[in-house]
């Protein structure tokens, strides 16, 4: 403070000779002396929190209560002992009208976000921020408002970016699983109260994909359109590359992405082949979570101790990974059967509730781009309908977070293919008695994928598989939705097993009518009788 007042001092009275300002420093000199004493013995004697001058004890803590005290008390303690004496400065104008608005307009906006413990801490500093604005100079320095602004922003983002990193939504979901309870409008009253758990998602994705799709957009807006390249040749010729790198992206985004890759991987008709077949080691090489973790989930769910007790055998890594759950191979400890051990990720239910929810968000957003690249409007009708596929999409994937509605699926499946007489399908036979909400026991089925399978018999079982899904969506009236190659199996004694019954669809029979209705006339080729 000596320098910064010597200099004030001099700016004040420059015309004075310079042995008066070594004379000031003398006086001064001896008044800072006097002044730290009494300030050391009134911080000695102020009563209640004694953290300003003792270090806190192993069991006590420092809460931002007791800080935000503690500061206080040392701002009035100085307030109350100038420490230089100094002229003193004119004061600052009182903040403008549109100002103090927009203060109150700021204040408001960050105090609603702000977790309950950091609001006493950031409403305290605002009201210093508004006597540094409103009155004197802190300590006889000069803070401008524009010094203040900055520092003040710089402060607030770090402070929010802090709080948005360490935002978690606990394992908590807007929705229960089934095939009824997907809810946008419950999505949007839970996450509307926890923004900075969306603001985090939104800024993950963002830092993800922004290398990926800058260099989409480079390849077709600048080396194609800009350049004339009507042919895209660089976006061709980037494919193989593009697509390694949509599948890495697929898995860091997590289990909503892989789904979606999936789900894509088998649509050549949307997506490139290059990325398709990339895509298709999604189906069932999904990177696993700890098996630890999925240890604890069966002990948990199975009420045991150690799943010695249930299962003589398992195997120490899964034997599959998908997006909602892996697969371990193990023995029962009652009859010895070998089982396939399906455990889902924990806390899956929250996370696909948050990425739907931001799906939500960006589609309208995504639908006018689209539309924009193509040289189309956007009408209201657009948007509407792409959150219908958006929600209708989600239904189904909150729906195969239900472990119990997926045996109860396989069970049936099996059961009226066995009443239909179609006994070169099957589905696997479930352990009832293992059934829980995220832990579902079936047997071991021997086999493999279809699409990778060299047996002569492969044809008919495509044949078969096509007279099974018939059945499904005109006979039964439940509609196997995830018939990827990952869920075809040949069995070793040549039959077809369908497996994952997470995902199904009702046809309701004013469906099926109107179907067999439109093959029937279109194999007799009355074109004009077929239902619109």
């Amino acid at each position: 403070f000596k320098g910064i007042s010597i200099r004030m001092t001099a700016s004040q009275w420059s015309n004075e000779p310079l042995d008066y300002a070594v004379q000031l420093e003398q006086q001064m000199e001896q008044q800072l002396a006097q002044k730290i004493t009494l300030l050391e013995q009134k911080l000695q004697t102020m009563q209640g929190d004694q953290v300003l001058h003792t270090p806190p004890s192993i069991d006590e803590a420092i809460t931002p209560a007791s800080a935000a005290l503690s500061l206080q008390s040392i701002v009035q303690q100085a307030q109350q002992i100038k420490l230089v004496d100094v002229p003193s400065l004119p004061p600052l104008p009182a903040l403008p009208p549109e100002l103090s608005g927009a203060f109150a307009e700021a204040t408001s906006a960050v105090t609603s976000i702000l977790p309950s413990e950091l609001l006493d801490l950031f409403q305290y500093s605002l009201e210093v921020l508004r006597y540094i604005l409103q009155n004197e100079p802190l300590f006889g320095t000069s803070l401008t408002l524009t010094s203040v602004a900055l520092q003040l922003g710089a402060i607030l983002l770090f402070g929010v970016g802090a709080a948005i990193s360490l935002a978690d939504g606990a394992g908590e979901a807007p929705y229960r699983p089934g095939t009824s309870t997907y809810s946008p409008q419950a999505a949007n009253d839970f996450f509307g109260k926890r923004p900075l758990l969306v603001a985090k998602r939104l800024c993950s994705l963002a830092y993800l994909t922004s290398s990926f799709a800058t260099g989409l957009l480079f390849d077709w807006l600048v080396l194609g359109k800009l350049f004339g390249d009507e042919e895209y040749r660089a976006l061709k010729a980037a494919e193989p590359r593009r697509a390694k790198e949509s599948l890495l992206l697929c898995e860091q985004l997590g289990p909503t992405f892989i789904k979606l890759g999936q789900a894509l991987s088998i649509r050549t008709d949307l997506i490139p082949e290059a990325y398709a077949l990339e895509l298709r080691q999604l189906q069932d090489a999904v990177p696993p979570f700890p098996t630890d973790e999925a240890l604890r989930v069966l002990q948990q769910q199975l009420g045991v101790r150690d799943t010695v007790q249930v299962f003589a055998t398992i195997s120490p890594a899964p034997v599959a990974s998908a997006s909602i759950g892996q697969v371990y191979k193990g023995t029962l400890v009652d009859g010895g059967a070998q089982v396939a051990v399906k455990v889902q990720r924990p806390g899956i239910l929250s996370e696909i509730a948050l990425d739907l929810y931001v799906l939500r968000l960006l589609t309208p957003f995504q639908t006018y781009f689209q539309n924009a690249v193509n040289g189309l409007q956007t009408a209201p009708e657009d948007v509407t309908v792409a959150l219908q596929l958006v929600d209708e999409w989600g239904r189904g994937f909150v729906a195969e977070t239900d472990y119990r509605l997926e045996a109860k699926n396989t069970m049936d499946f099996e059961a009226s293919m066995r009443a239909r007489g179609l006994d070169a399908v099957c589905a696997p036979a479930v352990v009832q008695d293992l059934v829980r909400d995220t832990v579902l026991v079936t047997e071991w089925v021997d086999g493999t994928r279809l699409d990778r399978d060299a047996s002569p018999d492969v044809p008919r079982l495509c044949g078969v598989a096509i007279n099974a899904y018939l059945t499904m969506l005109l006979d039964t009236g439940v509609l196997h939705c995830d018939p990827h190659p990952g869920n075809l199996l040949r069995t070793t004694d040549g039959r077809l097993c369908v497996l994952d019954w997470g995902m199904t669809l009702g046809v309701p029979p004013d469906l099926q009518f109107a179907l067999l209705e439109f093959i029937a006339h279109l194999n007799v080729e009355d074109y004009d009788a077929v239902p619109q």
